[in-house]
């Protein structure tokens, strides 16, 4: 099924891609050579090594949003609402319109419940670009370890089906699964005209997302998610390339003449 993304102005027809940015030369890493580069607020424990989302701010989001899009000219930039920034619709509209000015981005991401239905509905008649975040939605943790896979029984299934199909309905234009059996996300994306994007929920989404550090495995020590595929292992490699630096330093190798002005 080809599926429209309207802020996007054309159809996909072909599988997302999508990661995060948080950062100037990231963001011109990915600009061009994926489709959705995402500010998330999973900032907060990537960058500040905070030990969940709550701590991350409107003003943070701002911050990293306007250098990844000032950054950006090819690919569709997407930013988070932080917790307990859209909590009712005014205060939701008040920091959308504060994020969406400020950083430029092309689209808002909100981590919804059944009562943030409303609040999508009603950024959409703003004229603002909403993507609803489903399934496991981090700023509900104030634990990671407690953090588990959902869609797992019939009730779940039925709730999580609902919440997208009624997220389409209030307006959202995409859909993003975190941690959803591969079952109910296959059933999701098949239930809705708008894509998926999933995170740890199945080939059978119209998209994927991971975190751009967990991808390259910027950090070596820490334990990734069952859904994260390093594609390289940057940590181990930066280590190699440290001790090199360390020694020609220390050795009175580096900076040779190469490297000095005369």
């Amino acid at each position: 099924m080809k599926k429209q993304i309207k802020f996007l102005n054309k159809i996909f027809n072909k599988p997302i891609t999508c990661l995060t940015a948080y950062s100037a030369s990231i963001a011109k890493l990915l600009d061009g050579n994926i489709d959705i580069i995402l500010v998330g607020d999973s900032l907060g424990s990537t960058l500040y090594g905070m030990k969940n989302t709550r701590g991350v701010t409107i003003n943070m989001m701002k911050l990293h949003g306007k250098v990844v899009t000032e950054n950006v000219k090819k690919s569709i930039v997407v930013i988070d609402m932080p917790y307990k920034s859209y909590t009712n619709k005014v205060m939701a509209f008040k920091n959308a319109r504060k994020l969406i000015n400020f950083t430029k981005a092309n689209v808002l991401k909100l981590e919804i419940q059944k009562k943030t239905i409303p609040i999508i509905k009603y950024l959409s008649k703003k004229k603002l670009n909403v993507i609803a975040h489903i399934g496991v939605t981090p700023q509900s943790f104030i634990d990671f370890k407690k953090i588990k896979i959902v869609g797992k029984n019939d009730q779940e299934k039925k709730q999580l089906l609902e919440l997208a199909v009624n997220a389409e309905l209030a307006g959202a234009q995409a859909i993003l699964l975190e941690c959803v059996t591969e079952k109910v996300s296959k059933e999701i994306t098949a239930s809705v005209s708008i894509p998926t994007i999933g995170i740890g929920s199945s080939k059978y989404c119209d998209g994927q997302v991971l975190v751009f550090d967990d991808l390259i495995n910027i950090d070596d020590q820490k334990k990734l998610p069952r859904f994260v595929k390093t594609y390289m292992n940057f940590g181990k490699e930066t280590k190699k390339v440290l001790k090199k630096f360390s020694k020609e330093v220390k050795s009175k190798k580096f900076p040779n003449k190469k490297f000095t002005y005369q």
